[in-house]
Parts: C-alpha cells; structure tokens; sequence
C-alpha cells in the first residue's frame, strides 16, 4: 500500500508543479511604449494628371483642310503653321468688297465736287427765267379766272391755263432745288458727309473682317508645346467652331481630383497632400499642394454605380519625377481632412469591450493588468486615449494572447508601429 501512496503523492507534486510552473511562466508578448504622437484622419483619392497650360485649337473660318503639318505628339513652336484652310471663296469676296468701296468713294468725290462759277451763274439764270414765267401765268390764270367767272370764256380755256399755271410752279421749284444742290456742293451738308462716311466705315469693316478670315486659314500654335487629341484630318470640311486638336505644354502639370462633398469644408488651399504614384510595382512617394478648389459640386457616378456629389479639387505636384508624368496618368492622392498633434494613441485593435466601455492589456511591475480606457478621435487604424493611460505605459498589442490573464507574469517584445 505505501508504494501506491508515494505513487499517488509524486504524481500529485507533478501535477502542482507543472501547475505552478505554468501560472509563473512568462509568455511572450509584443507591446507598444506610449508616447505623445500625431495623429490624423486620412481620406485617398485618385487624381488624373493634366497640363497646367493646355489650348484647344478650333477653326474660325469655314472650309475645307488642304494642309495638315502636324500629328499627334508632334513638338511644336509658338507660331508655327499647323494646318491650313482653303481660302479662295474669301479671297473673293474680300475683292468684292474692295471693288465696292473704290465706286463708293468716287461717287462721295463726284458728289461733293465743287461746281464751276459759270454752271451757277447758268442755273441762277434758269431760276430766274422760272420764275418769270410762273409770274406770267399767274397773272394770265388770274385774268382768265376773272373771265370765267362772267361766262367769257369756257372750262377748257379756264382748265388749260390752271395746268399751264401748275407746270410752271413746278418747273420753277425744280429749277430752285438744282440751284439749292449746286449751293450745297459747294459746301456740303453734315448728313451728306455722315451717310458716305458711314457706308465707306461699314465696308472698311467687312473688309477688315475677312481679311482676319483669311489670315486664321493658317492655323497657328499659340505657344511652345506638344500637338494631343487631333481631331481632324486633311479634306475635312470644318466650320466656325470645329476643334482641331489641343497643344499643351510640356514639363508643367497639375492633379484633378474629385473628393466627396462632405470632406470639401476640411480642405484648403495649400494645403499639403501626399502623392502616391505606382510605379514598375513600386510606390513612389511625393507630395503636393492644394492649389484651388471648385466653389460647387458635381454628380459623379462610382464604381458601385452610386451616384455622389463631389468637388474637384486641383492639386500642384511637388516632385523631382515630374518628366515622367504625362497628361492622363492617375495617382493616388491623400488629404489629411482632420489632425490632432502630441495625443497619446494605441492602435484599435489593442481594444476590447470590458464593462460598459473599453480597456487594454498593460505591463505593470512585469505583470499583464486590465487598464479600462475612455477613448476619443479616431483614425483609420489608431485611437487616441483621453483617459487610463499616461506616457510610457506599456500596452498589449494583441489582446487576444494565448495565456493572457490578469497577473501573468509577461516575456516583453518591444514592436514598432506606423502611425
């Protein structure tokens, strides 16, 4: 019987060994040193690449392409012709005109030519004869009327000499306003000079007109840069209006991007931002600055189909690599839309629920301790710790330790965390 009783005690002592053994183990846990940090509430958003100085080219004339010098790609130059339109029917019509204006002004010389002295005396003369002669036959029409009215003579001799009367009133009234012009020729009125002047200012101006047609037929470059989105090719026929392409320049480029409404009131103009371009599977990391902001919102549609009110939001890159940026290219921007500096933060997933709020898993004396916690501001992946926690505490990154219970003696393996 006494073997079975120290069998039964040795097994006893094992088991209250290994008991203790395992209570006084130190697990291994890795853990964070609290320290004042920054944090901020990030939103990214994908912004297409654009130039900075861009020209849509469009036709002002209507006709059809008889030359096209360039292709998409082309560098080109300030001035440099770049297609050309047919410009014969304007040529014409500019012909046209000028022909009219040359007639108009002879007919203004020939109108205010100054009559000789002999052609007045002449017509001052014809006046007097007119009037002598109105004269006459007023005073015959007078004679004959007083016949009439005693039955001397009849109606036809009293009708015949009233026309004689008329026709000599109105050859004396001719003869005046002929003398009148004459005068007036001489020193001519201001309505005469407004109506010529202003005929001879209206073709002036349909001449000038056209010839500026005819000089927009060479289409030119308004600066250095490179020919994109050409959109018309020779034989075309193109009208007022009718985009050829678009130059831009070269080296000088700026960020579009959408950002949700919500966010805008968070966003300022320079602001800085982070910049995140993929390149050859690498992340090339730059930064940038807000340069103006839409003052109202557009519908855009998301990838889920969703229709959002979003403002753009135009960002100036600050990066070395900007030669190889190239108008279309999409790049990931940030926009800090919220910041608090020297709060003391630990990463959401040390949390977990206890009680009515939350706590941590902390270090004391080498011992793992609940440490109940009132949190506050979040960001994607940190929460700062506005009560429970002082600087330098040392926090539990996984809650969810194998082992982990209040008073576990705690193996200590210092993590460094991203904010």
């Amino acid at each position: 019987m006494k073997w079975k009783f120290f069998a039964f005690s040795a097994i006893l002592i094992l088991i209250l060994a290994l008991v203790f053994y395992e209570k006084n183990r130190a697990i291994e846990v890795e853990i964070i040193e609290i320290q004042p940090v920054t944090l901020a509430k990030t939103i990214k958003e994908v912004g297409k690449i654009v130039p900075k100085v861009e020209y849509t080219i469009q036709s002002v004339v209507a006709g059809k392409i008889i030359r096209m010098y360039v292709e998409e790609g082309h560098e080109v130059k300030t001035g440099q012709v770049l297609a050309e339109v047919d410009s014969k029917e304007l040529e014409f019509q500019l012909k046209q005109l000028q022909a009219e204006l040359k007639v108009l002004k002879a007919q203004e010389a020939l109108s205010f030519r100054k009559p000789l002295d002999s052609e007045v005396k002449t017509q001052e003369l014809q006046v007097e004869e007119a009037k002598k002669d109105f004269e006459a036959q007023e005073s015959e029409f007078k004679r004959i009327k007083e016949l009439y009215s005693q039955g001397a003579v009849t109606l036809k001799e009293y009708e015949s000499i009233k026309n004689m009367l008329e026709k000599a009133k109105i050859n004396l009234q001719r003869q005046q306003e002929a003398l009148k012009l004459l005068y007036e020729s001489r020193n001519p009125t201001e309505e005469s000079r407004t109506y010529y002047a202003g005929r001879i200012e209206a073709l002036e101006a349909q001449i000038d007109l056209l010839k500026y047609k005819i000089e927009r037929c060479k289409v030119t470059s308004p600066i250095d840069g490179i020919v994109a989105e050409l959109s018309t090719k020779l034989q075309d026929v193109v009208s007022p209006g009718t985009k050829f392409m678009k130059i831009f320049k070269s080296g000088e480029y700026l960020l579009e991007v959408f950002i949700p409404a919500d966010f805008a009131p968070n966003i300022n103009p320079g602001m800085e931002v982070k910049l995140i371009q993929g390149t050859n599977g690498k992340e090339l990391i730059s930064k940038g600055v807000v340069e103006k902001i839409a003052p109202s919102a557009v519908e855009k549609i998301s990838a889920l189909g969703i229709e959002e009110q979003r403002i753009k939001v135009t960002v100036k890159p600050f990066t070395a690599e900007t030669s190889k940026l190239i108008p279309g290219m999409v790049i990931d921007v940030e926009f800090t839309i919220q910041e608090k500096k020297e709060v003391l933060a630990v990463p959401k997933t040390s949390l977990f629920p206890y009680g009515d709020g939350d706590a941590v898993w902390t270090v004391e004396h080498g011992r793992a301790k609940i440490m109940p916690v009132k949190t506050g501001f979040e960001s994607d992946n940190f929460v700062v710790i506005e009560e429970g926690l002082k600087e330098k505490d040392l926090v539990i990154l996984n809650p969810q330790t194998p082992g982990l219970k209040e008073g576990r003696k705690i193996r200590l393996k210092l993590a460094k965390l991203e904010i």
